[in-house]
């Protein structure tokens, strides 16, 4: 006789949480890097100085960080902030500036800040936004008037390099 068969009961899941991101920027140039922290460097696709690129907040991702803590900044991503590297400095696989045209015509979408709202809530993720044509890495100027602090120590310590807790919005301001 075969045993009875287990009737499971459907798991309820609780909904997703809303996406959270990382935004980083490259201080620090090419000269003296070494090769595994260039490497890291490479595959989060700030190859030079100055870029910055919207990744996602996992531990992976927070400990490539922390291997290229010497030259790089980086905090978690606020709303604004995605909106200003969107609107200001995105640009599309041919070249030219992100439009509201050009998310209608992709997406459906009404603007920027509807596009903002979705990759905080989840409906679009980064993956969504290179299939758009979007690639989710931005090149920055210097900062006006330059970096307020020392760019060659940590933030902890009156420095520009490493982790901030109160974010990047005041930095990004400035490059963009």
């Amino acid at each position: 006789m075969p045993p009875p068969k287990r009737v499971e009961k459907p798991v309820e899941r609780e909904p997703e949480p809303a996406a959270r991101y990382l935004v980083a920027i490259r201080i620090d140039g090419t000269p003296n890097v070494r090769p595994p922290e260039e490497l890291t460097l490479n595959s989060l696709r700030m190859k030079t100085r100055f870029s910055t690129v919207l990744l996602r907040d996992n531990p992976s991702v927070r400990g490539m960080l922390q291997r290229i803590k010497d030259y790089v900044t980086w905090a978690e991503a606020r709303k604004e902030d995605i909106e200003l590297l969107l609107s200001n400095r995105a640009r599309t696989t041919d070249g030219l500036g992100l439009t509201s045209k050009f998310l209608k015509k992709k997406s459906e979408l009404a603007g920027v800040g509807e596009l903002v709202s979705n990759l905080q809530s989840g409906k679009v993720t980064l993956a969504g936004l290179r299939e758009m044509g979007i690639e989710p890495c931005f090149r920055l100027h210097p900062p006006r008037g330059g970096f307020p602090r020392s760019s060659k120590r940590p933030f902890t310590d009156r420095g520009e390099l490493g982790f901030r807790k109160e974010g990047l919005h005041p930095l990004l301001v400035k490059m963009c």
